[in-house]
């Protein structure tokens, strides 16, 4: 997806979120709210895709959008277990594979047998970064 593209879905989402904001008042919000609610699903689903080269449908491809955007995040952070300095914001995800790059045929951090696979390991590694900074957390309040 091109920048300006980004850029122009990143202006939208934040422009809902200030006329939800100013809307909450209204006798008609609760009509007005759903199109907008729906209408920003939409666009930050549009970002949480970029890189996904499986399709998602039903109602979990919101979920499963926002897992794989907290896969980049955490995976920038953490790292993985063979390969230390990634850069989340590259990483693709592939109907066997999740790669370094968009592109599918470049070097794969993992490999899996299915999609629901790939699933699997995504919400499992989110779960356990959760878990870490949980972790981090408790001990900041200690110290």
């Amino acid at each position: 997806m091109e920048l300006k593209k980004i850029e122009k879905l990143q202006k939208r989402i934040k422009a809902i979120d200030t006329e939800l904001d100013s809307i909450r008042n209204s006798k008609n919000a609760l009509t007005n709210d759903m199109d907008l609610f729906n209408e920003r699903s939409e666009k930050q689903l549009l970002l949480n895709k970029i890189g996904v080269n499986i399709r998602l449908t039903g109602n979990n491809k919101y979920y499963w959008g926002h897992q794989f955007q907290d896969f980049r995040k955490n995976i920038t952070k953490y790292g993985s277990n063979h390969i230390k300095a990634v850069d989340g914001s590259k990483i693709g995800f592939n109907k066997y594979s999740i790669t370094e790059t968009f592109n599918m045929y470049s070097g794969d951090l993992y490999r899996f047998d299915s999609i629901e696979e790939m699933k699997g390991f995504v919400k499992g590694y989110n779960a356990l970064c959760f878990v870490m900074e949980l972790k981090e957390r408790d001990q900041k309040k200690v110290a």
